[in-house]
């Protein structure tokens, strides 16, 4: 009764912390904000966003962008148009401000984080934990959807805890709806949620399939707007993604040996043994994350693409990138166990805090300095051309 009133009470200072430590990081981030974009999908994103500024949704032939050919002609955005949606207010207020979407995704990310990790009996604080891995920070650092696709990840599985079903079906339709790679994260969870309740189901108690039927509105909800975006986008229902330069399906076989080794590394060093996060939804029978983690991981070892860094350590990082939902739930289950391990004592306490609340900051400004350094050529060709361009009495730059 005792433990239970505790992770009930209300945690005061572990709130202030978590506070001081995302206002922290924030400072960090807008003081060391990024100078370019880092990935082709960002490209592709921000191109057709500047498309919609424009009112057009398919590009002319100076376009900047990623785009496919599409049968009849023409071109269409390779990448889904929800994406570009989300950041085209942002791009309308200025270029810059395209980063702050994975930036908010982060900080959201861990907002939920420490509220499950509360739930648990942790301390508000430890959900800063989730800043300290190098690949969330990384990509919040980009324009790229993939904070969000964590956010709506966590966001959908904690509704269901929280029994807030609509919120659920709502981040389950962002998750189909931000990347083609989305509705088997969805469909993960709400496989978990069927198991978890069947039980229930077994002994026929009223609402029982609740949750399940709420989950399958919101995968079907974001299958109906990817679907009509693509077709707006190219006149088909699916993405306009085109692999038959590969010579085989994208998910195959001789593409284990590529993969699997840098995915399995990534979970197993970054941080050391994070793949043991698993272990309290196992023992909770909290089906949703465990399909999640086991799913997404083993179809990732099949696919072709990577993400690699100049050297090994940076491929660790890098590599998770697209696995990012997946290692944001196992930095749940890994610091659930952390706080249950750290010892009572004050001292130590307020050193675990100390660190959690500077040791994000810490580890955004480290990367932040080697990632500005990398995109400093970028950076200097952008303004050596816009001098140019102002000298030549233009407004705008050609690509």
């Amino acid at each position: 009764m005792a433990d239970e009133r505790a992770r009930l009470a209300p945690d005061v200072i572990g709130e202030r912390l978590l506070v001081v430590g995302m206002l922290l990081w924030l400072l960090v981030m807008v003081v060391r904000w990024p100078l370019a974009l880092s990935f082709g999908d960002e490209v592709g994103y921000v191109g057709q966003a500047r498309l919609f500024l424009e009112g057009r949704i398919r590009p002319l032939a100076d376009s900047p962008g990623v785009w496919n050919s599409i049968p009849g002609g023409g071109e269409a955005a390779k990448y889904p148009l929800f994406p570009a949606l989300l950041l085209t207010p942002l791009l309308a207020v200025s270029p810059r401000l395209v980063f702050l979407l994975s930036v908010l995704g982060a900080l959201a990310t861990t907002w939920v984080a420490s509220r499950a990790l509360r739930a648990r009996g942790a301390s508000l604080v430890w959900g800063l934990g989730v800043l300290l891995h190098p690949t969330v920070v990384l990509v919040a650092r980009t324009a790229m959807v993939d904070s969000l696709l964590a956010l709506s990840c966590v966001g959908a599985w904690w509704a269901f805890r929280r029994h807030r079903e609509g919120a659920a079906a709502v981040m389950l339709a962002f998750v189909v709806a931000l990347k083609a790679s989305g509705f088997p994260f969805g469909l993960a969870l709400v496989a978990g949620e069927a198991l978890r309740v069947w039980p229930e189901v077994r002994e026929r108690r009223r609402g029982a399939w609740g949750p399940v039927a709420w989950g399958a509105a919101g995968l079907l909800a974001g299958l109906v707007l990817a679907g009509s975006l693509n077709l707006v986008a190219s006149g088909r229902l699916w993405f306009g993604y085109d692999h038959r330069f590969l010579g085989t399906p994208p998910f195959w076989f001789k593409y284990v040996p590529l993969s699997a080794p840098i995915y399995a590394w990534s979970l197993f060093l970054v941080p050391p043994l994070l793949a043991a996060g698993v272990l309290p939804f196992w023992r909770r029978r909290d089906w949703g994350p465990v399909l999640l983690v086991i799913s997404q991981f083993g179809l990732m070892c099949f696919y072709y693409f990577v993400d690699r860094g100049r050297t090994w350590t940076e491929t660790l990082v890098l590599g998770a990138r697209l696995i990012l939902p997946v290692v944001v739930f196992l930095l749940i289950g890994y610091l659930e166990i952390l706080s249950g391990l750290l010892p009572r004592q004050a001292v130590l306490r307020r050193l675990g805090a100390a660190l959690l609340v500077l040791g994000p900051a810490l580890l955004l400004l480290f990367i932040s300095e080697r990632h500005r350094r990398w995109q400093e050529p970028e950076a200097t060709a952008l303004a050596r051309a816009s001098k140019l361009a102002a000298e030549l009495g233009s407004h705008e730059l050609g690509l």
